[in-house]
């Protein structure tokens, strides 16, 4: 009975000795595969000897790979067009389209290549955020081209600070006016077209409803723009929309005439520190642009990502309170001599803002936020073709922690808001779906 014992040992043994190298065998196997699978579906990349990348594999030969292709030249006509397609040149659907024109579904074949176009940039984007800029310069150039000659890169690299000095210095004085006019434009002073001046501000008539601050919050790339179509189209904004005062500093941004300049050379290594020298100058005349529309009780949109909590609570504060009182800009953040750290983003004036207008009161703000949320990696792609199409980039790790921040923040700011909305744009196709709706009585 003890041998038969020491048998059934042995045997449950050996069973379990062949089940795990069976195991680790799959393991290992179903790790390759991935492995493989992972090789293909990431761009390939020339790296030098120290592991840096020289260069990056073309989007037009990945999409080629992606479909099966082992030789671009066996597909030069789909290269040229994926090139086209990455960079939205002038005419690029309309030459896809062009290029299955004799073909008898050409309507069905055009769809699907600029869907599998479109699946490919996800993937494409998915990898090397840490070389997202390299990947970006190198896109803008042509395909063909080979890679800007190293030393022509540091030497820009190296005189990148007093090629930005001598810019801002010239212009200076031109940015002053620039912007002013710019606001002017934003509130309603000045026609668009520059061409005419109204004698005053007039703020749209509120007879019987009060005016309305709504906050469009969301990290970079989110798609808060997607959601603003639809929200302008709903009755009230509809009516509204015409007279309202719209705050984003990236127009303000765009309209600099120092970003305008620097954008204009060409200098894609440049596009990152550009769009930071203009960052804070940007963000004051968004502020200015702000504090006078609240000021003058005009409806209002501020588009941004509400990822600074204190600043978004000043702001509610101040717009609970603009209607007794007028308030200016304040210092903003600023660390003091100790170390310490005031945070003071708008000041009431002494004087109390007129209880009427006309021969109406004034009414208190209502306050309304809609909050636009995504899938990060989706945000940050979104980023990178917003960079090759407009010319404008930010910081992924930047535009990683907007996002953070604003979820976070959304359940603080849903406590002290009218009403509150969530949308996601995860979905590549069809509108943004709403996540969360909450309406709160004063």
């Amino acid at each position: 009975m003890g041998n038969a014992m020491g048998s059934s040992k042995a045997s449950y043994t050996q069973i379990l000795v062949a089940s795990s190298i069976g195991l680790i065998l799959a393991a290992a196997v179903h790790y390759r595969l991935k492995k493989i699978r992972d090789q293909k579906i990431v761009p390939r990349t020339k790296v030098t000897n120290t592991g840096q990348i020289l260069r990056f594999e073309s989007f037009s030969h990945y999409v080629a790979r992606q479909m099966g292709f082992n030789d671009k030249r066996e597909c030069p006509h789909l290269c040229k067009l994926s090139a086209e397609y990455i960079r939205k040149s002038d005419g690029c659907e309309e030459n896809i389209y062009n290029f299955f024109s004799n073909e008898p579904d050409a309507d069905s074949l055009f769809i699907k290549l600029v869907e599998e176009l479109e699946r490919c940039i996800l993937s494409y984007f998915a990898f090397h955020w840490t070389n997202a800029s390299h990947m970006i310069s190198q896109i803008l150039s042509a395909d063909h081209a080979e890679p800007k000659k190293k030393l022509k890169n540091i030497v820009m690299a190296a005189t990148r600070e007093q090629r930005f000095e001598r810019v801002t210095k010239n212009l200076k004085v031109a940015r002053v006016f620039t912007t002013l006019v710019e606001e002017m434009k934003a509130i309603g002073l000045v026609s668009a077209d520059d061409s005419e001046c109204t004698d005053v501000m007039v703020p749209m008539a509120h007879k019987d409803r009060s005016p309305v601050l709504l906050f469009m919050g969301g990290g970079m790339g989110a798609g808060k723009s997607t959601v603003l179509k639809d929200i302008l189209k709903e009755p009230f904004w509809a009516g509204a929309a015409g007279n309202a005062v719209v705050i984003e500093a990236d127009a303000f941004k765009e309209s600099d005439v120092i970003y305008k300049a620097l954008s204009s050379r060409g200098h894609h290594n440049d596009m990152l520190q550009t769009a930071e020298l203009v960052h804070q100058s940007s963000t004051d005349a968004a502020s200015s642009l702000l504090v006078t529309a609240l000021n003058e009780g005009r409806d209002v949109i501020m588009d941004g990502t509400l990822s600074w909590i204190p600043f978004v609570v000043q702001t509610i504060t101040m717009a609970r309170n603009v209607h007794r009182r007028r308030y200016r800009m304040g210092v903003g953040y600023k660390v003091e001599d100790d170390g310490s750290v005031t945070e003071n983003y708008w000041e009431q004036l002494n004087e109390e803002q007129e209880s009427t207008d006309g021969n109406r009161k004034r009414r208190p703000y209502r306050i309304e936020l809609v909050g636009v949320v995504c899938d990060a990696y989706l945000a940050v792609i979104r980023g990178i073709r917003r960079a090759i199409m407009c010319r404008r980039a930010v910081r992924v790790n930047s535009q990683l922690k907007s996002h953070k921040r604003f979820a976070s923040a959304f359940h603080t700011y849903c406590h002290i808001v009218d009403s509150a909305r969530l949308y996601s744009t995860n979905a590549l196709e069809g509108p943004p779906k709403v996540q969360y709706n909450q309406t709160t009585s004063y």
